[in-house]
């Protein structure tokens, strides 16, 4: 009876844990679609003349859209490859950071961890003022929190306490480190 009392508990822990997850991905989706949203609503408003609508064409756009409704729908591969596409055609526009990030949560979906916190530090390195740092950070402190390297997970939550105090990954990272 211990023992299944043991078992039930570790196994609400887990789900506990995939429920986080799950939140913090469906409010990271959110985001992206509402940033995607006012990014493609400023550019139409603004004009031709607008550096974002001439820096980013209706093609790579499409381009992005599309690897991002692949990623969705769990097309991974397709997702890697639309977003890398994306990068090669527009690799410093201002979704480029965005295209990073979701090619590292590609990786993360299919178990390539290592592949994911090299793709996330890409982005923490090469774009230190994205809106997608603070999540970059965090997902890398949960990928080594996964593989038991503890020390390197805190030293990436903390980072995320850090330099982004008011964040919402500053209250997940938080909460990982008071465990």
């Amino acid at each position: 009876m211990t023992q299944l009392r043991i078992d039930l508990y570790t196994k609400s822990e887990e789900l506990a844990d995939k429920i986080e997850m799950l939140n913090t991905r469906l409010n990271e989706s959110e985001a992206q679609l509402t940033q995607i949203s006012e990014k493609l609503g400023r550019g139409k408003k603004v004009g031709a003349d607008s550096e974002e609508d001439s820096s980013v064409s209706p093609e790579a756009r499409m381009i992005y859209e599309s690897a991002y409704l692949n990623y969705v729908k769990g097309n991974y591969n397709e997702a890697i490859s639309g977003f890398r596409s994306y990068l090669k055609v527009t690799p410093e526009s201002p979704l480029s950071d965005n295209a990073l990030y979701w090619i590292g949560e590609c990786y993360y979906a299919m178990g390539k961890r290592g592949d994911a916190v090299d793709t996330f530090n890409e982005l923490i390195n090469k774009y230190p003022q994205s809106n997608k740092r603070p999540t970059a950070l965090y997902k890398s402190g949960i990928i080594y929190e996964e593989a038991k390297e503890i020390k390197t997970a805190k030293m990436y939550f903390e980072k995320v306490l850090k330099e982004f105090p008011n964040s919402p990954e500053a209250g997940l990272a938080k909460n990982r480190l008071n465990k």
